[in-house]
């Protein structure tokens, strides 16, 4: 049988499974948070949309952010990813800033080296989302929480349940709450499972978990951390 390669992160699509299953792995998709939509009032739209840019860091934002627009924004939009820029293109917009890396610690680092101090920037983002984008850019920053994340418990027992079965497994984490979900709900640390980071503040909290981190890729999307597993030499 082959070797498992558990996604913990939400799929928008099968895409990545397929390319799993390809690569000669049995592809499993066990996402390990969940998000809700939450639904803005008249007055944090207006407020938010009357900023010089529109910054999102997460394709789930952009889709619950323009699911509830009505009115055209007019000014420029600023991503951290290419599954959010994609979604960004999907509601009919360009962005216009995007950092070399996707990661919200460098998109702070060449914003500021880069745009002037006085635009102001509209932050659409999760109830998980660390201060990074806030505390970090000299830019005025104002916000609104546009979904919120909860944990999926027992897919990390079903984990478990993999891992145990086999010699061998692939497990794959997107996000830091990924981290923190499989943790808290007593995700097996063992020497038989390969641990893969989508980008290195995930990594991080892989390693603060005791986890090591085996594959890291040099870009930061999902199809690129299952190249670099290929890639990894046992």
């Amino acid at each position: 049988m082959s070797e498992p390669f558990i996604v913990t992160g939400q799929l928008h699509d099968q895409t990545l499974l397929k390319t799993i299953e390809q690569a000669g792995f049995q592809a499993v998709h066990l996402p390990l948070i969940e998000t809700r939509p939450l639904t803005l009032s008249e007055v944090e739209i207006a407020r938010i949309t009357a900023c010089d840019w529109l910054l999102f860091t997460s394709q789930t934002a952009v889709h619950a952010f323009f699911d509830q627009l009505e009115t055209p924004f007019t000014g420029k939009f600023a991503v951290v990813g290419s599954k959010t820029e994609k979604a960004l293109q999907s509601h009919g917009y360009e962005a216009s800033f995007k950092p070399s890396v996707y990661s919200a610690d460098v998109f702070v680092e060449e914003w500021n080296a880069s745009q002037p101090n006085d635009c102001r920037v509209g932050f659409v983002k999760g109830n998980l989302a660390k201060p990074t984008i806030e505390q970090g850019l000299h830019s005025s920053v104002d916000f609104v929480v546009v979904y919120e994340t909860t944990s999926v418990p027992q897919n990390v027992l079903t984990i478990n349940d993999w891992i145990a079965q086999h010699h061998q497994v692939t497990l794959v984490f997107v996000s830091p709450s990924a981290v923190r979900s499989y943790t808290q709900a007593g995700g097996a640390i063992t020497d038989h499972v390969i641990f893969c980071a989508i980008g290195h503040i995930t990594k991080k909290a892989l390693e603060d978990a005791g986890m090591t981190v085996h594959v890291m890729p040099e870009r930061y999307t999902l199809e690129d951390v299952v190249n670099a597993r290929l890639h990894y030499k046992e």
